[in-house]
């Protein structure tokens, strides 16, 4: 593996929390990575006034997340403007996979926000078996077959038109607002809920409040994936993980912070976890280092 795709800590997330497990990271000198695929926490900038925030009264969302950023980035952590689909443990080292290629880390920081752990009914049982959260990466095994696109940001309409290219009809479920009228044939774009996805072993149709659509696959586009599909064994509490106070999870070398741990679903509460996470992971892998 190329040098350049190995880090010390892999942050998942580029909201508060993760930029600030990213910005102390770096000022302790550690080869730092942050994934973030979407803008920079799109729910933070949406804020019209943020007036709690300690020593920034009366700020916008967007011009908080720019102070964030611009402080952050300015101190040199890699961008990697890619999707984390899994993270493997190994020896002392976590592999971490996007579409595009494969990093390597020490430790990883969960930084994914509120992560919804409620899957569509038969989502589990058949994820791998037709259900995919990937189309660049499994898109090819559906050539000239009919599959569905549930997608919760616009991230999901370049797959879909991806997948238009190569399947034989793609039915677009977008759960959010927007222009869909660059979609074009074979992409047919549906106003309805998903319910259930069902299948004998095998993905054959997807329920929604609507309608019953037979297909052979159904790819699903969230804003962050559930973490047990992330890393399997990660212990939950709940919806959300399970952290001791260092911000350490049940898996050695993986630490969490921000929303994705719990509410109050505050800035300060992320910022502060971020800081938290960090010191802990660096700990960590010193520890490990000197080994």
């Amino acid at each position: 593996m190329a040098e350049d795709n190995k880090f010390d800590i892999a942050i998942i997330g580029g909201g508060p929390a993760g930029l600030s497990a990213a910005l102390t990271g770096r000022i302790r000198n550690k080869n730092i990575a942050v994934f973030e695929h979407l803008d920079f926490s799109e729910k933070l900038q949406k804020a019209h006034k943020v007036d709690n925030y300690l020593g920034l009264p009366e700020v916008s969302g967007k011009g908080l997340m720019q102070h964030f950023t611009g402080h952050v980035l300015a101190h040199g952590p890699k961008l990697v403007k890619e999707k984390v689909m899994n993270v493997f443990p190994g020896d002392n080292m976590f592999t971490l996979l996007t579409p595009q290629t494969t990093y390597e880390a020490k430790a990883v920081i969960f930084a994914t926000g509120v992560v919804s752990t409620l899957l569509f009914e038969g989502e589990r049982e058949l994820l791998g078996r037709g259900v995919s959260y990937c189309a660049t990466c499994d898109g090819r095994m559906f050539e000239g077959k009919d599959v569905a696109v549930i997608s919760y940001t616009e991230e999901g309409e370049n797959e879909t038109v991806f997948l238009s290219e190569l399947c034989r009809n793609v039915y677009f479920l977008p759960q959010y607002k927007g222009d869909f009228t660059k979609m074009r044939a074979p992409i047919k774009v549906l106003s309805a809920k998903p319910k259930a996805i069902v299948g004998d072993g095998q993905v054959e149709k997807l329920v929604t409040d609507k309608e019953e659509i037979k297909l052979h696959g159904v790819f699903i586009m969230r804003q962050s994936d559930p973490v047990e599909n992330l890393l399997p064994g990660l212990e939950l509490e709940g919806e959300v993980i399970k952290v001791n106070r260092d911000m350490s999870t049940s898996i050695p070398g993986v630490f969490a912070a921000g929303d994705c741990t719990g509410k109050p679903w505050q800035i300060a509460k992320a910022t502060g976890e971020g800081l938290v996470a960090v010191l802990s992971a660096i700990t960590y892998i010193d520890k490990i280092d000197l080994a």
